[in-house]
């Protein structure tokens, strides 16, 4: 598959990949520079300038584009990704915990109490604290057995 003259097959991508990359704008050469990346991760680190060194970098640390780029973008170096990936955290919990000023410790503590990290984080961001949020929550339960939603 040609388009403006280019070579295509010298890319190894399939056909759908060239058409992906051609919808991406992106030429032959971008794509043999950022090999072995996808055209959408190529297109994607570009439209958020991450060099391709950079986006190399990442990957050799097993860090995809697109959480390389939100890492950034909030100032989480790779080192403070893999201590929230070591705790078992995603690179999207850590990325929106750096984003909502909450550090890995008030994370886990909320995770210990039994809140998913994005819903921690709302809720911190609301104003909530842990010992508030566990209150409410609690409120809200009926004991098992007690013909509430528990029995």
């Amino acid at each position: 598959m040609t388009r403006r003259g280019d070579d295509w097959s010298a890319t190894g991508l399939d056909d759908s990949e060239v058409e992906d990359a051609i919808g991406f704008h992106l030429t032959v050469a971008d794509v043999l520079e950022w090999k072995p990346f996808r055209p959408l991760e190529v297109y994607w680190a570009k439209k958020h300038g991450l060099s391709v060194e950079e986006a190399r970098r990442w990957a050799q640390e097993g860090v995809p584009v697109r959480d390389a780029i939100r890492a950034q973008a909030v100032g989480l170096t790779v080192e403070e990704l893999h201590r929230w990936q070591a705790r078992g955290f995603t690179a999207a919990d850590a990325c929106e915990a750096r984003e909502t000023g909450v550090s890995i410790q008030e994370v886990m503590a909320w995770r210990e109490a039994g809140f998913v990290v994005p819903d921690a984080l709302q809720l911190v961001r609301h104003g909530w604290t842990l010992a508030e949020a566990v209150v409410a929550r609690n409120r809200h339960l009926a004991p098992i057995g007690a013909g509430g939603r528990g029995g």
